[in-house]
């Protein structure tokens, strides 16, 4: 039911449209795009050759990831029809919290904890360092924990503005505790693949593009991370948060999809140009911090570093 006129201009005036439903807006619209990228990469994949011979429990979280991701962008949808569509001249709706913020929240949690916990376990195939692995999980675990608690907690609070103030120390430390998880998978996984140098130029070139690949997607994803944490302490009364957290998980998405994408490129952009269908990757195993090297010999007599895995799991 709508309030009557004197009301409404009351709460529209104390109200700044731009920094609360404005930034709202706008990330809906910019995450619908990034769901684009999501679908063609995910074509992608199923269309490429590499995906054939993966394992179905891969393709079975590329699907996962894919579902997650088009019920994130549905219920981050829903959340501006509320505000904009059904509630349309009635600002007072604005001061409530509607239950889908708090879902779309926990579906990122779920998406985030996958792909790290994706990418912890090629820090585990790269190092065989159970406490390098464990502290990546600790962090992945942490993230999660914190990001079902905020969640959570919001439903408790009838107000969206209040719930955001309120909770800011959770939400905070949640969004601190992503930084960490990031920013060590990443770290970690550079280390490892650095130790792999043999100073042959086809495996270092094949390392160097993994070490590229690993920077460029999670750097992209922590500086989404940190930004929202920014904004967070800076305006938790409004709703910039909202702007970086819709598109939250589909980064982390295209980060995965982007490294499965990427396997041609990363063995030098020809998948023709040895025999060698996937080159195991023995170099970047780890035996008491020392790093073990193999080789093996293509068609031309050039001697390439075998790996232990197939390399789907190690492009970063």
């Amino acid at each position: 039911m709508a309030c009557p006129a004197d009301i409404n201009a009351l709460i529209l005036s104390q109200i700044k449209l731009g920094p609360t439903i404005g930034v709202a807006y706008l990330g809906v619209a910019i995450s619908s795009a990034i769901y684009g990228v999501t679908c063609i990469q995910t074509f992608q994949y199923f269309r490429s050759p590499k995906s054939i011979t993966d394992m179905l429990f891969l393709k079975l979280i590329v699907i996962a990831l894919w579902v997650l991701d088009s019920a994130h962008q549905a219920i981050i949808i829903s959340i501006l029809y509320h505000y904009l569509i059904t509630n349309y001249a009635n600002p007072a709706a604005l001061l409530e919290a509607v239950w889908s913020i708090g879902t779309e929240i926990i579906v990122n949690a779920a998406i985030a904890f996958a792909v790290e916990t994706f990418f912890v376990m090629r820090i585990w195939k790269l190092s065989r360092n159970t406490w390098v692995t464990s502290a990546c999980m600790l962090f992945t675990v942490a993230h999660l924990t914190m990001n079902l608690v905020f969640p959570i907690r919001t439903f408790f609070y009838p107000g969206l503005v209040e719930a955001e103030t309120k909770l800011k120390s959770t939400g905070s430390s949640g969004l601190g505790v992503a930084v960490l998880a990031d920013v060590s998978i990443s770290v970690a996984m550079v280390w490892y693949l650095r130790q792999g140098r043999t100073g042959l130029r086809k495996s270092d070139d094949m390392i160097g593009r993994l070490i590229k690949l690993t920077i460029t997607t999670g750097s992209l994803t922590t500086t989404f991370v940190i930004a929202n944490l920014i904004a967070y302490l800076a305006a938790p009364a409004e709703l910039y948060t909202l702007f970086f957290n819709f598109m939250l998980g589909k980064l982390y998405i295209n980060s995965l999809l982007t490294s499965l994408n990427s396997r041609t490129y990363v063995r030098g952009g020809s998948e023709g140009t040895t025999q060698v269908n996937s080159i195991p990757l023995s170099t970047f195993q780890a035996e008491q911090g020392n790093v073990v090297s193999s080789r093996i010999t293509d068609v031309t007599g050039t001697t390439i570093p075998a790996v232990e895995e197939k390399i789907s799991y190690v492009v970063a």
